[in-house]
C-alpha cells in the first residue's frame, strides 16, 4: 500500500497562518479519540464551534494559530496562544491530527517551525506549555527540541475518566538557539 505523505528526505513540515478552510480536517481531527483525549477537550466538538473558534483565534492578537503542512497537505495544527508582550512568552500546542501523519517526525519539524516563530520571528523569550504524564511520544519531542520540565501539575489533568499529573514545561530562546541540535 503506498502511503501519500511518504516523501523525500528533503520534505519539511511548514506552518501557515490557520484560515477557515482548515475547520473540517480539524473537526474531523477532533472527533478521533486520541486527539480529542490528549487536547483534554471538555464537550463534544461541533463543526461550527470549530469555525468560530478559527474566526475568533484570527481577531485576537494574543492567539497566533497555524496549520502544520507536510508536502503541501494540512495534517495537524500549532497554536500559539496567551502570547505576553510583557513577559515576552507564549504557550505552545500543538497536535499532529492525520493519523497517517503520526509518527513520522512531522510533529518534531513542526515544532521547530514554531520554535523559530516565536524566538526568530516574534523575538519572545519564554514558549511554554502542559501536557499529561502519559503523552510520552509528545514528552519525548518536547525534550528533543530543546523544552525542559518546570513542575508537575498533580491530579491536573483527565485522561479515561482518571486523573494524572500534567508537565509544566519550557523552553527559553538562549537554549534553544545554543541546543546542539539546531
Amino acid at each position: 500500500m503506498t502511503n501519500a505523505l511518504l516523501s523525500p528526505p528533503t520534505a519539511r513540515a511548514t506552518l501557515s497562518r490557520l484560515q477557515p478552510l482548515h475547520a473540517a480536517a480539524m473537526y474531523r481531527w477532533m472527533l478521533d479519540p486520541e486527539v480529542a483525549e490528549n487536547l483534554g477537550l471538555r464537550s463534544e466538538p461541533t463543526l461550527e464551534r470549530t469555525q468560530r473558534w478559527i474566526e475568533s483565534a484570527l481577531g485576537d492578537p494574543s492567539v497566533a494559530p497555524f496549520a502544520i503542512e507536510w508536502d503541501g497537505r494540512h495534517v495537524g495544527n500549532v497554536v500559539l496562544d496567551r502570547i505576553d508582550s510583557y513577559l515576552s512568552s507564549t504557550r505552545l500546542s500543538i497536535y499532529v491530527g492525520e493519523p497517517s501523519a503520526r509518527g513520522r517526525g512531522i510533529g518534531k519539524l513542526a515544532l521547530r517551525a514554531a520554535l523559530d516563530e516565536a524566538f526568530a520571528v516574534r523575538a519572545l523569550n519564554k514558549v511554554w506549555l502542559t501536557v499529561h504524564e502519559s503523552n510520552a511520544r509528545a514528552i519525548a519531542a518536547y525534550v528533543a527540541v530543546g523544552f525542559r520540565v518546570e513542575g508537575v501539575l498533580r491530579d491536573e489533568f483527565v485522561l479515561r475518566g482518571q486523573r494524572c499529573a500534567a508537565l509544566s514545561m519550557s523552553v527559553l530562546a538562549r537554549e534553544y538557539h545554543s541546543a546542539p541540535s539546531r
